[in-house]
């Protein structure tokens, strides 16, 4: 038998996750937009990364290597067709090295607007890469918290997990008055325990 205690732990953690997936529909994200997120210092040290790579690996390969023996690609194909494959092999190695430096990138910035711990999620990402690779990213990205957002009424930056704005009292999210649980804005039945739901969406709180 599961301890009380676990089985409301776990149920909180659904509710959470469930009113997160639920508000992060009203989220309209763009990859064009999400792209500018990342640090324009970062893509810029990356492309001087694979700019040098490029030169110290092609004057190896130009000239012989310490041991006096060419590498196997310009051995084999020939110096020009050789330096191009190395070229190749060098770039092939950057690509996912950039992907992960360019996420993380766009991990610390994106945390930072969604108003959650950056420097912690970015430690974690560093802990899993070795051995899990795109864990700490995979996780990253189910658990993130919805965009905060302007009130309707008021103007003011509310956070997407709160049901009225803390300014003007304005109702931000509809709930069922009967189980209290948030519903769409275009429900007239609560999904959860069959009622007919209460006030819609952006009715003031009274008081």
């Amino acid at each position: 038998m599961t301890p009380w205690y676990r089985s409301s732990a776990s149920e909180s953690w659904k509710e959470r996750k469930r009113l997160i997936q639920f508000r992060r529909r009203k989220e309209h994200l763009q990859l064009s937009e999400e792209i500018k997120l990342i640090p324009h210092i970062l893509i810029n040290i990356m492309i001087v990364v694979l700019v040098l790579a490029e030169a110290v690996t092609l004057t190896l390969c130009y000239y012989n290597v310490p041991d006096g023996e060419r590498w196997p690609p310009v051995e084999a194909l020939g110096r020009n067709a050789g330096m191009v494959a190395v070229a190749g092999i060098v770039l092939a190695a950057w690509i996912p090295l950039a992907c992960i430096v360019f996420l993380m990138g766009y991990v610390f910035v994106d945390a930072r607007r969604r108003g959650m711990n950056a420097g912690m999620w970015m430690f974690l990402i560093l802990v899993m890469l070795p051995a899990w690779v795109a864990m700490g990213f995979i996780l990253y990205f189910f658990s993130r918290e919805p965009l905060p957002y302007h009130c309707p009424r008021c103007g003011a930056m509310v956070n997407a997990r709160f049901n009225y704005c803390p300014g003007c009292k304005y109702c931000l999210h509809p709930v069922c008055p009967h189980c209290q649980r948030e519903v769409g804005e275009m429900d007239k039945y609560c999904p959860h325990c069959g009622n007919e739901v209460g006030k819609p969406a952006g009715t003031p709180v009274a008081g």
